[in-house]
């Protein structure tokens, strides 16, 4: 894949869920970087199982694949791997290479390496709250890396904001096949692939 060394400073923010600007800004990043914290809700009353499937998509990249993302990974997202997501299509296809940092039974985060249109870090996890609800939280901090991402400048953002709505999007799609499988099934249902 790409090289192996991290783009950004500092490393493993997305672990400790910073959610708010003040708690990023002591962890250490600086204003160079954008901070993105999105939440969005995937399902309503769902079952622990459900969250628990949806984490299983994130993992997998099933979620990303599902979203149109073209992801290249070895296996799931577990410490230490790689992955590059390709966006676009023919010529004009981005290369994002990034290193999984971590990984739990709620999701993962990931840094960028070398090639990354941005260098900062971004984290993916399903959680569930009292409710029953099950929601996508995205928490990310970046900035330009190259020359296009640089002249986008507020653009990124929008993009990334875009970017993270349709990855909800497809898990809504995702919990509802799953839904309808378990229920033509009499019960419970897991998506394979």
């Amino acid at each position: 894949m790409d090289d192996d060394a991290l783009t950004y400073e500092p490393v493993g923010v997305t672990r400790a869920r910073a959610r708010d600007g003040d708690t990023w800004r002591r962890a250490g990043v600086d204003e160079r970087y954008r901070v993105m914290v999105a939440r969005h809700r995937v399902a309503r009353r769902a079952r622990e199982e459900d969250r628990a499937a949806l984490a299983e998509d994130v993992v997998t990249w099933r979620l990303h694949r599902a979203a149109g993302v073209r992801i290249e990974a070895d296996g799931p997202a577990v410490e230490g791997a790689h992955v590059v997501s390709l966006l676009g299509a023919g010529p004009l296809v981005l290369r994002g290479p990034c290193r999984v940092l971590w990984a739990d039974h709620e999701g993962f985060g990931y840094g960028s390496l070398r090639g990354h249109p941005v260098a900062g870090e971004e984290s993916f996890r399903v959680t569930g709250d009292d409710t029953g609800d099950v929601w996508l939280e995205v928490e990310a901090y970046s900035r330009p890396a190259i020359a296009l991402t640089r002249v986008a400048g507020p653009l990124v953002p929008v993009a990334q904001r875009l970017y993270v709505a349709n990855l909800a999007r497809a898990a809504r799609l995702l919990h509802a096949r799953r839904a309808r499988a378990g229920a033509a099934d009499g019960g419970s249902a897991t998506m394979t692939g």
